[in-house]
């Protein structure tokens, strides 16, 4: 929907066409214009009619002559003044009300609309005080306190646009423009609630009720009320199908929902309708993305691109889209393309440092970082990831101080303490690192991810027997979790427990054997019990034949050196027998 700004000045125009027919309605302007008791009042009236209809050109000339007619009557300057207002040209239209003013110095009217003419032109001290002047005359108008709040809402003096607002119910409550504007307020400063209220005492009294409805269903949705908002957003558009924003709340409350056939389904019925609304097709796109489906998001981003070639949040999402299909190329690209046009883009330059730190390239990835860091001083995966590059990068005293930092905004990031606990092992400070370790288990202790990795910090400290628990531990809450069996096989194999390490890989199912994880944990153990003088006939005969299958598939120096000295060992204990 609009900004409040563009709201507030589509109703500023509306309330001008209501301000001061002075209960007059006259039918047939040109008849009663040729009697000569009327002609004044004719010709005005003729003009209000002309204006709310739009020849604008005509009411100023029919209100002209009722001036040249009736100078001293204040009303005429008004309805021109007004009338000047609807073409912008706030110079004619303050040269108006001043004349009526003039005319009579008590008409709270003409001070009303001379305030509004003068907050149009951004002087908002100069309508405070003409506004003051309208409530000194009339103090029980609710159109002086409508107006005035409007001109305070659009100089982002929301809490006296308030108060006026209130002031304007309390004389005029069943002016529905009044409540709605008072709703638009507090919907901004995120008071959905009470926004709620307005809208729906709004909704009452107005003959059109769509923006109602509309933002009614639009704070149940901030309010996670997911029924209520599909159910305004439905009744807002049984009134006018052909609102697109309607559809993209119904949408946003069936995507909040997992109704992905019903979100996507509102998305197609408003597509006719919505063919050069950019943010209509932004929405559809991060619909189609939040559902994995990359190729129709994608499509629906590149339409939007197509509408707004420099619009910032789309060229950004084609960004995230090509990270997501791990086309990594194009995804740098647009995020470029986002800092050309921002440079102070926080998550565009981060995604950059990330894709910087995938390839490698940690200098650049800490550049990138630091900028984003300068405009996001509190994000915390900032602090995770500059984190992480100072530890890959070696620079352990560095890294620490970002763990610290990353904790201290986030404490329930589970992964910065695994991390941290890493570091710390690194570092040799093992009764902390093993706080950390335990710190992040007791976070998260039934994720079977977390069991894993604190297992394998608890590995790095040797400390195997707790290692072991905490593998177990992950296999018993996902018992297809195949890392925790290869922490387990290494486990035994530190503890010289060959018979059980390689039992492990007995167990596991042969698509696995491709994986790196795999062959490391197995070359491990293999050369392990290669080095190992205590290692039994058969222990050394159980691993020569891992050694020979893994050569049979995987050409590798490292493991014929391996099987040479697993051979060599066999063949002196055979012969000591």
């Amino acid at each position: 929907m609009d900004s409040l700004k563009n709201i507030l000045l589509h109703f500023g125009e509306e309330l001008k066409k209501n301000v001061d027919k002075l209960d007059i309605f006259v039918k047939k302007y040109k008849d009663i214009s040729q009697t000569a008791q009327i002609p004044s009042t004719a010709y005005m009236n003729w003009g209000i009619e002309l204006a709310q209809k739009g020849n604008v050109d005509e009411a100023i000339d029919k209100l002209r002559t009722a001036t040249l007619m009736a100078n001293q009557n204040p009303g005429v300057y008004i309805n021109l003044g007004i009338t000047f207002l609807r073409q912008k040209n706030f110079e004619e239209a303050i040269k108006n009300f001043r004349k009526a003013v003039k005319i009579d110095k008590y008409n709270s009217k003409a001070y009303a609309m001379w305030a509004s003419a003068l907050s149009e032109i951004g002087d908002l001290k100069g309508a405070i005080d003409i506004y003051e002047l309208a409530q000194k005359y009339d103090s029980r108008d609710p159109d002086i306190y409508l107006n005035w709040g409007i001109s305070l809402a659009r100089a982002g003096k929301k809490d006296e646009a308030r108060e006026k607002f209130k002031k304007s119910v309390s004389l005029n409550p069943v002016n529905p423009i009044t409540s709605f504007l008072w709703g638009l307020i507090l919907y901004e400063d995120d008071e959905y609630a009470e926004a709620i209220t307005k809208f729906s005492h709004s909704l009452i009294y107005s003959d059109d009720k769509f923006d109602s409805l509309y933002y009614i269903s639009l704070c149940n949705l901030k309010l996670n009320n997911y029924k209520a908002a599909e159910k305004y957003a439905i009744k807002a558009l049984e009134i006018d199908k052909t609102q697109v924003d309607a559809y993209i709340v119904l949408a946003d409350c069936y995507l909040r929902t997992g109704e992905e056939d019903k979100c996507l389904k509102s998305f197609e019925d408003a597509s006719v309708c919505a063919r050069l609304n950019t943010q209509f097709f932004i929405n559809w796109g991060l619909a189609f993305q939040h559902y994995h489906h990359v190729d129709a998001a994608r499509e629906k981003l590149y339409h939007a691109l197509t509408l707004e070639p420099n619009n910032i949040i789309v060229l950004f999402n084609l960004g995230v889209n090509f990270l997501l299909a791990k086309e990594y190329t194009q995804a740098e690209e647009f995020f470029k393309r986002v800092l050309e046009l921002n440079p102070d883009h926080s998550q565009a330059l981060f995604n950059l440092g990330a894709l910087a730190f995938d390839k490698g390239d940690l200098n650049t990835a800490l550049d990138y970082y630091k900028k984003s860091l300068a405009i996001d001083k509190k994000n915390t995966r900032i602090y995770f990831n500059m984190a992480n590059c100072y530890y890959k990068a070696g620079k352990l005293d560095e890294a620490s101080v970002y763990f610290k930092k990353c904790i201290e905004y986030c404490p329930n990031l589970t992964q910065a303490y695994i991390n941290y606990a890493h570091l710390l092992a690194d570092k040799g400070e093992v009764v902390d690192a093993q706080r950390k370790a335990r710190t992040a288990y007791l976070q998260d202790k039934e994720s079977f991810y977390t069991n894993f990795a604190v297992g394998v910090v608890y590995l790095k400290l040797k400390k195997y027997d707790d290692a072991l628990e905490k593998f177990e531990n992950s296999l018993k809450i996902n018992s297809d979790y195949y890392p925790s069996k290869l922490g387990i096989a290494e486990v035994y194999c530190r503890q010289g427990i060959y018979e059980k390490s390689l039992a492990v890989f007995d167990s596991l199912d042969k698509e696995f054997e491709s994986q790196k994880e795999y062959q490391d944990i197995l070359f491990l153990v293999i050369s392990t019990i290669s080095d190992d003088e205590n290692a039994s006939h058969s222990v050394v005969n159980y691993a020569l034949q891992y050694c020979n299958k893994f050569l049979e598939q995987y050409n590798n120096d490292k493991v014929l050196d391996v099987q040479k000295k697993l051979s060599d060992k066999l063949n002196q204990l055979e012969a000591n027998k």
